[in-house]
C-alpha cells in the first residue's frame, strides 16, 4: 500500500523559491495546452484522445522542452486521468448513480501554478535535487531539497512539489509503498462513529466501551483564524489593497497546519483503539449533501462548515487500511425521521 508524508519547504532563499515558482509555472503551461489538445480531439472525432497520442502532440511544445521529461510527461498524465474521470463521471450522471453536477476539465488562469510531480530522485547527503532547465531565465544554479530520514529511498513513488497562495509556499510531498501490516481481530466486532460538531466522533464499540473525540479542538482553531482574517481583511478595506496578502496567507497555513495534525491524531488514536480492542469493523455513519443544505443559525452554520469531516473520513480510512482492518460508511440521513417520536 502507499502512504504519503507532506512536509513543508523551508529555509531555501528567495531566489531558488522565485525559480521554482517559475518551474511550477511551465507545468501549468503544458498542462493548458495538455487540456486545449484533449479538447480538440474530442470536438472532431467525439473520442477521448490516450496519454500516447497526447505526448505526440505536446513534445513539440516550447514548455515540454523547458521542463524535465519525467515531469513534462507526469503533467500530461494528470490530463489523461482529468478526462477519463470526466468521462466516467458524466456517465454515471446518465445512469442516475452519481448525483453531483459534472464539472468540464477546463484550463487554469494565466497567473496560475501547478503542482511539479516527479517519479524518482536521486538522494545525496540527505537531500534530492530539482531538475532546472538552463533556460530559466538567468537562472544558474541547483535547488536542494531536504529527504525525510524516516523514508527509505528505495521505496520511494513519487515526489510532488505544490505551490500554496500564489506559490508564496511550497509544500513537498513523498509518495512511498510499505508492506500491509494486518492485526489479529475478533469476528463480529465493530466501532460505530457518528461524526458531529462538538464531539468529532462519538464512538461505541460492540464490547462496550465508547470514547469521544472532542471537536472543540477546532471549534477555537477556527474561531481564532476568523476573528484575525477578519480583522487583516479591514485592514486591507481601509486601505483599499485588494488580494490575499502575506500576513493572511501565513494565518491561513498555520490554521490548515494545525487542524490537518489534529485530524491525524484523531484517526490514529481511534485506529489505535481498534487495534488494542482487536475490533474488526468500523463503522461511520454521513448524510450525503448535508453541508450544502445545513440551516442550523448563522454561527453553527459556519462552524460545521469549516470541519472538514470529509478529510477525517478519508484519513481514517486510509488509515486503517493499513491495519487490515474493514471501514464502512453508513448512510443515514433516514435516522432522524426513523426515530423521530410519534405523536405526544
Amino acid at each position: 500500500m502507499y502512504l504519503t508524508q507532506k512536509n513543508q519547504i523551508r529555509g531555501l532563499p528567495v531566489r531558488e523559491l522565485k525559480a521554482l515558482g517559475e518551474l511550477c509555472r511551465l507545468s501549468k503551461n503544458l498542462y493548458n495546452v495538455g487540456i486545449y489538445t484533449q479538447w480538440q480531439y474530442y470536438f472532431q472525432d467525439g473520442k477521448h484522445l490516450c496519454y500516447e497520442s497526447n505526448y505526440h502532440y505536446c513534445k513539440g511544445n516550447s514548455n515540454y522542452k523547458r521542463l524535465n521529461t519525467d515531469i513534462a510527461q507526469q503533467t500530461l498524465k494528470v490530463v489523461d486521468r482529468t478526462f477519463r474521470s470526466f468521462y466516467r463521471l458524466s456517465q454515471a450522471l446518465k445512469e442516475e448513480t452519481f448525483p453531483q453536477k459534472v464539472r468540464l476539465p477546463h484550463y487554469r488562469p494565466k497567473d496560475a501554478y501547478f503542482v511539479r510531480i516527479r517519479p524518482r530522485v536521486k538522494i545525496k547527503d540527505g537531500k534530492f535535487r530539482v531538475p532546472v532547465s538552463l533556460d530559466l531565465g538567468n537562472w544558474r544554479g541547483e535547488i536542494w531539497i531536504p529527504f525525510p530520514e524516516r523514508i527509505a529511498p528505495d521505496t520511494l513513488k513519487e515526489v510532488r512539489i505544490h505551490p500554496r497562495y500564489n506559490a508564496r509556499f511550497f509544500d513537498v510531498e513523498f509518495i512511498y509503498e510499505v508492506e500491509a501490516t494486518p492485526v489479529p481481530t475478533e469476528p463480529d466486532t465493530a466501532l460505530e462513529i457518528d461524526i458531529g460538531l462538538d464531539n468529532l466522533a462519538t464512538c461505541v464499540d460492540t464490547n462496550g466501551a465508547s470514547f469521544i473525540v472532542d471537536g472543540k479542538k477546532l471549534k477555537s482553531l477556527n474561531r481564532w483564524y476568523n476573528k484575525e482574517n477578519a480583522r487583516l481583511q479591514s485592514i486591507k478595506d481601509l486601505q483599499k489593497i485588494e488580494g490575499i496578502k502575506e500576513r493572511q496567507t501565513r494565518v491561513t497555513r498555520n490554521r490548515h497546519s494545525k487542524v490537518r495534525d489534529y485530524l491525524n491524531k484523531a484517526a490514529r488514536y481511534i485506529v489505535n483503539h481498534c487495534i488494542e480492542n482487536r475490533i474488526a469493523k468500523i463503522v461511520v455513519g454521513f448524510n450525503v449533501g448535508i453541508k450544502p443544505e445545513i440551516n442550523i443559525a448563522s454561527p453553527n452554520n459556519q462552524n460545521f462548515l469549516q470541519i472538514p469531516h470529509a478529510s477525517f473520513r478519508a484519513k481514517l480510512k486510509a488509515l486503517r487500511g493499513r491495519y487490515g482492518i474493514s471501514y464502512v460508511e453508513q448512510e443515514e440521513s433516514y435516522t432522524s425521521k426513523a426515530s423521530f417520536p410519534i405523536g405526544g
